[in-house]
């Protein structure tokens, strides 16, 4: 009888091992996995002087903010591609930007200011994979507009 009960003991903590086993290792993969998905997901962003100043490695998905230099934007035909040039509000630097996508009308305005992720190819051209337009007015104080 004393046996039997040893038996069972030996197997309730084995279970419990097992148990634990498991917990942890579905803990450590989503742990793992929410890492992966988040350090992705996120993009350092850069002005055009740090992009010019700053030693990037091509075909590392950044973020670019900057603003459309006038009389630059060039769209293809089709309409779902187009190139530009950018710089910062402040600073007469500016770098080539290669877009596939739809663009809005919004676009066309250059005070407003383009949220780009993308990388850099080989000829330093920026090569952007989304773009956003943000409307200078919607963020713009009452200082601004006089």
């Amino acid at each position: 009888m004393k046996n039997e009960s040893s038996k069972r003991i030996v197997e309730v903590k084995n279970k419990k091992f097992t148990f634990g086993a498991i917990i942890i290792i579905v803990m450590s993969s989503l742990l793992f996995f929410g890492f992966q998905a988040f350090s992705e997901a996120t993009y350092k962003y850069y002005s055009v002087y740090e992009v010019k100043n700053t030693d990037i490695n091509t075909n590392t998905q950044i973020g670019l903010k900057a603003v459309l230099v006038p009389n630059t934007y060039v769209r293809s035909a089709d309409g779902l591609s187009a190139s530009f040039n950018v710089q910062d509000k402040d600073n007469e630097n500016n770098v080539k930007v290669n877009y596939s996508g739809e663009i809005g009308s919004v676009f066309f305005n250059e005070y407003s200011e383009l949220i780009m992720q993308g990388y850099f190819d080989k000829k330093d051209t920026f090569v952007a994979t989304n773009l956003s337009v943000r409307c200078p007015s919607k963020y713009m104080t009452e200082e601004d507009y006089s």
